[in-house]
């Protein structure tokens, strides 16, 4: 079960031996380093929600983790009733739901031995809705057992990761995630390992870029952008197809979910049942239709603008390759597959330009969760790459 997990042995380790130190907590033994309280941190794609999901499976699973029982299967298909995996919608998690969610960890489990409650992208939480989890988390009930996630512990409030046990993921070496998708997945050798140095660590990135032409192809197009940036109308036109391609992949991600989901709430109303007829449905489900697409909205936001983030660390990526090159730096570079063209890059510009680049781009990422528009702030950086 755990080889899901790929690149984490330590971090493994640590959470198979935290799940038997709770075995024997419930017998009244608590054994140095037990929590009730767990921060899973880690870079995008090293696995964050994967080890969340792995380490709620082996608290419940009576064999610590077998893969097999019920239990496991049952989180693994996330249907389990007992464990509850929260993903924040927008850009922001706010204190009503945080208020909701210490009421749900308070409740006793019906099934297996915890109650456990995932947060994901916990550094999404404002500062009031952290101070609503606090006690919570400081001290839970006898059967709750919180994971929250996020990207490093300096993203989370100091109030609350203060308060719980961390740990700490890497981002996975492109060997074991190319070994993961031939094994798991069934790609071939020369596919794989593209993927794999291509997703720049992300696990998930890497399966996408294996598996669908599409993706590879916005990808292509992204990484062309720092060939086209000659004048104003090129970098308005270079930041207009970094937008498009974040935009296309936001909608691939969603559109089948949402569809899902929308079927699933009309099913709920009395859908396809005897004797009910279509207009009635319509008028039960209006105000949960209404919040369903409320909250599809806040996460196609979120989610383009993590697409919009991604793109912008495979750009990022790029001028890294470029300085490698200039500066005879023997490391291997993500982008393989155009080491001709990087070097024609390498060559003409100065290792200044190249690290004031790599500044502009991060200056970017950081200011994509404001409300600006990304379109606007993404043509400021094109035109800045441009003069650089």
């Amino acid at each position: 079960m755990w080889d899901e997990l790929i690149g984490q042995e330590f971090s493994v380790k640590a959470l198979k031996q935290a799940s038997l130190d709770a075995k024997e907590s419930i017998n009244n033994k608590v054994l140095p380093g037990y929590s009730q309280s767990w921060l899973i941190t880690g870079p995008p794609g090293s696995g964050r929600s994967t080890a969340a999901r792995l380490f709620a499976a082996s608290l419940q699973c009576e064999e610590n983790g077998c893969g097999k029982c019920v239990s496991c299967i049952s989180i693994k298909k996330s249907t389990h009733p007992d464990v509850h995996v929260i993903t924040p919608l927008g850009n922001s998690y706010g204190v009503d739901d945080t208020r909701d969610l210490v009421r749900e960890a308070s409740m006793m489990p019906s099934l297996g031995q915890w109650n456990i409650i995932i947060l994901e992208d916990a550094d999404r939480l404002t500062s009031e809705a952290g101070n609503a989890l606090i006690k919570a988390i400081e001290e839970p009930a006898r059967f709750t057992m919180w994971i929250l996630c996020a990207p490093s512990s300096k993203d989370v409030l100091i109030t609350i990761k203060s308060r719980c046990r961390i740990v700490s993921l890497r981002t996975p070496p492109a060997e074991e995630i190319a070994q993961l998708l031939i094994k798991r997945d069934k790609i071939d050798k020369a596919t794989a390992y593209f993927a794999a140095h291509a997703s720049l660590g992300h696990v998930g990135r890497a399966k996408l870029l294996a598996t669908d032409e599409k993706v590879r192809e916005r990808r292509t197009q992204v990484l062309q952008v720092p060939f086209e940036l000659k004048d104003l109308p090129s970098c308005f036109e270079a930041a207009e197809k970094i937008v498009e391609a974040a935009t296309e992949d936001a909608d691939q991600e969603t559109e089948v979910l949402e569809e899902k989901e929308l079927d699933s709430l009309m099913k709920a109303f009395g859908e396809g049942a005897e004797g009910v007829t279509k207009k009635k449905v319509e008028r039960l489900a209006s105000s949960a239709k209404k919040e369903l697409e409320e909250g599809q909205k806040k996460r196609y936001k979120r989610i383009t603008r993590d697409r919009l983030d991604l793109t912008l660390q495979e750009l990022s990526a790029f001028y890294r390759d470029v300085l490698v090159m200039q500066t005879g730096a023997e490391i291997e570079l993500f982008h393989t597959e155009m080491k001709s063209s990087i070097q024609k890059i390498a060559n003409s510009t100065s290792i200044n330009s190249t690290i004031k680049r790599m500044d502009t781009i991060e200056t970017t990422r950081r200011m994509l969760p404001s409300e600006a528009a990304p379109l606007l702030v993404l043509e400021a950086m094109t035109v800045a790459l441009a003069r650089a």
